[in-house]
């Protein structure tokens, strides 16, 4: 409701069972510049992996994933540098990041580097998956200031870890196992800072499983509550069994 220009870039490749959603930061177009490279850099890494396991032969569910996915997000990284190296007018631009990457064995591993988050309802239950690489959430981690109390906090917005910025990129992966029927959500912070976590639970509950219309219905409500950042949301439903 405030930018008039979109840094967030999402992607959602149901071939490979992959969905990445980047929220960029920097000069004008930069942001946007950097978190479209970030997808695309991830996306074909990830690609270019599976295709030389299999011309390997070897077995899928054995796939390195959690390797795969801290190279592929490095490689992101390295390619954004050496654009805002090449390119003046795209110094300091970054991204925040967060990938999700279903996989054959019943598990999902999710990267992430920054405050873009990853979230699982299981049984009615919303939990989110990631902690925030940002300045609030050391601050909280330190008792200085309340969970409650984080959405009045003047540095919310500070990230102390983005793609793009330094070559010495630490990524932080986790897997979890996967039900039937489990949703998965992942946000640009432009969702997370306007909406609480009962928020988000209760509206997903609200749309009666029509993800598309879960979607819609939680960025009209982000922008309700002021649409100051840009606004991304993506929403995945493991299958149920056959």
């Amino acid at each position: 409701m405030v930018r008039v220009q979109n840094e967030d870039t999402v992607v959602v490749d149901a071939g490979l069972q992959l969905a990445i959603l980047a929220d960029g930061m920097g000069g004008y177009n930069a942001g946007e510049v950097a978190s479209s490279i970030a997808t695309v850099a991830i996306q074909e890494e990830i690609e270019s992996q599976l295709q030389e396991y299999r011309r390997l032969q070897k077995p899928e569910e054995e796939l390195p994933t959690r390797l795969w996915l801290m190279q592929a997000v490095r490689q992101a990284n390295s390619t954004i540098i050496n654009a805002a190296r090449r390119e003046p007018e795209y110094r300091g631009m970054g991204t925040t990041l967060v990938v999700a990457w279903f996989e054959p064995k019943g598990q999902v591993s999710i990267a992430h580097v920054g405050d873009s988050r990853a979230y699982r309802i299981r049984d009615g239950l919303l939990e989110q998956l990631t902690r925030d690489h940002s300045l609030l959430q050391e601050q909280i981690d330190a008792g200085l200031i309340r969970p409650e109390d984080a959405q009045f906090a003047l540095n919310r917005n500070i990230v102390t870890r983005a793609v793009g910025i330094d070559y010495q990129l630490v990524v932080e992966v986790h897997q979890h196992a996967l039900q039937p029927g489990d949703l998965y959500l992942l946000c640009s912070d432009g969702l997370s800072d306007r909406i609480g976590d009962a928020d988000i639970s209760n509206i997903i509950s609200d749309a009666q499983g029509d993800l598309k219309m879960a979607c819609t219905m939680l960025i009209n409500a982000a922008n309700q509550c002021g649409g100051q950042d840009n606004v991304s949301v993506i929403l995945v439903r493991v299958a149920q069994n056959e």
